[in-house]
């Protein structure tokens, strides 16, 4: 019995003292890290470029009539990230980002089964992207990113069986979908907000100016754009508005928050996409 009662007691100090060692670190968010909360940011998907994709160059793979069935899958895709508030579809909204399908190309081939003589292969190749762009107030686009997806289906049929078309494209679809949804889940994943640092150099008025890298701010969208006075803490004391951005600067009208005096040193950041990080 009591040798019973020392293995019990011994087991429960061993529990403990892995229990302690294994504990979840807490662990604090910094500027330096990738912020994985929400984006606040709507996108807009264009059908233009997939349009053009299966009404010339892949016609024989997959009908043109199956542009808007792919969008709405891309749609549901994206939204099913969590990191927009919106994806709108064809939408003119200026100043945003735009989501464009493409397809790069589609090609399938049979070959022979070395273990199996009464049978082939047959191969179905798809290599999609979703190039993201951003446009300005004046309408011109700029390419931002491209995330694309190789997809590589496979199916095993008898040697002297011809593939009919309809079968062909049944597998060409599957690729395709399959390809744009593994794509839009790491296009929403690099919509992690991030942030870019700066200081305060000069007050002037209501004026305030501040060095920053503004290579990466430069494309964001300017009502996406969140410039914040913050203290030692990270606690915000100001928001500029007004921006005027120039080359490793941005000078604009400061908004103090419960009182806080905005002063030369004093630290700013900047919101950006941690997809523009990488």
């Amino acid at each position: 019995m009591n040798r019973y009662l020392r293995y019990t007691g011994f087991c429960l100090l061993s529990l403990l003292a892995f229990g302690c060692a294994t504990a979840p670190q807490t662990v604090y968010v910094t500027e330096a890290q990738q912020v994985t909360t929400q984006a606040l940011e709507p996108v807009n998907l264009d059908a233009i470029g997939l349009r053009q994709d299966l009404g010339a160059k892949f016609t024989h793979q997959l009908p043109p009539e199956m542009t808007d069935e792919l969008m709405n899958d891309i749609q549901a895709q994206l939204a099913n990230t969590k990191r927009f508030t919106k994806v709108l579809m064809n939408a003119s909204d200026q100043e945003t980002y735009i989501i464009e399908p493409r397809i790069e190309s589609l090609n399938s081939f049979e070959s022979p089964m070395n273990m199996d003589p009464t049978r082939k292969l047959v191969t179905f190749k798809a290599r999609v992207r979703l190039d993201v762009k951003l446009m300005n107030a004046k309408g011109q686009i700029e390419l931002v990113k491209s995330y694309s997806d190789d997809r590589k289906l496979e199916s095993k049929i008898p040697k002297r069986e011809v593939m009919v078309a309809e079968k062909k494209q049944e597998f060409f679809k599957r690729a395709v979908t399959i390809g744009f949804r593994a794509a839009a889940d790491r296009l929403g994943m690099g919509f992690n907000p991030s942030y870019e640092i700066g200081s305060v150099s000069r007050i002037n008025g209501r004026i305030a100016y501040v060095q920053i890298n503004t290579s990466k701010l430069r494309k964001v969208p300017k009502k996406q754009q969140a410039i914040e006075v913050i203290d030692d803490n990270n606690q915000v004391l100001a928001s500029l508005g007004e921006l005027q951005i120039e080359d490793g600067s941005i000078s604009g009208r400061y908004f103090e928050k419960g009182g806080a005096s905005v002063k030369e040193g004093m630290k700013v950041r900047a919101r950006v996409n941690a997809m523009l990080l990488e």
